[in-house]
């Protein structure tokens, strides 16, 4: 409890002080401004990092993330690309459970992907699933409005 009433105390002074040597800058003409004004500026950061603690671990790791990628590239996506090349293998290979997770992932990450609908619903009654077919033509039905002529045979 100590330690924290004493990284408050310091905090206030040291945001004090930035207030101080902020104004004091403001008073100097010219290029002679610069030592308070990046003074200020070290004790109003240092004040944001003695208030909020975990901040500091946040605003290093923000820090170094850019120098870190240089090294050590991150392969991680929001959204992965699309791409029908292993759920067509799994089906090639008339491996349908793998490929009906693939077509799914494909459909959860891409909605608007029509060609994963068709082809999962191809595979699910390769599979036998009517239960799946039935799922996924009623999910294809009211995301793109196909019209009775247009829908996929046995739907």
């Amino acid at each position: 409890m100590k330690f924290v009433r004493t990284r408050w105390l310091m905090a206030l002074v040291s945001l004090a002080a930035s207030i101080w040597l902020m104004r004091a800058a403001l008073k100097i003409p010219g290029i002679g401004a610069a030592g308070p004004v990046i003074l200020s500026m070290v004790a109003f950061v240092s004040a944001v990092l003695l208030v909020a603690p975990e901040t500091a671990f946040w605003l290093a790791e923000q820090i170094a993330k850019p120098f870190a990628n240089l090294f050590f590239p991150s392969d991680s996506f929001k959204k992965p690309p699309v791409s029908y090349l292993l759920a067509r293998r799994y089906r090639a290979e008339r491996r349908f459970e793998d490929a009906v997770t693939q077509y799914e992932n494909i459909i959860e990450f891409h909605p608007g992907e029509r060609q994963a609908h068709e082809e999962l619903i191809e595979v699910a009654r390769q599979l036998g699933d009517d239960e799946l077919v039935e799922k996924y033509t009623a999910l294809m039905r009211r995301r793109f409005a196909v019209p009775a002529e247009a829908r996929p045979e046995g739907a």
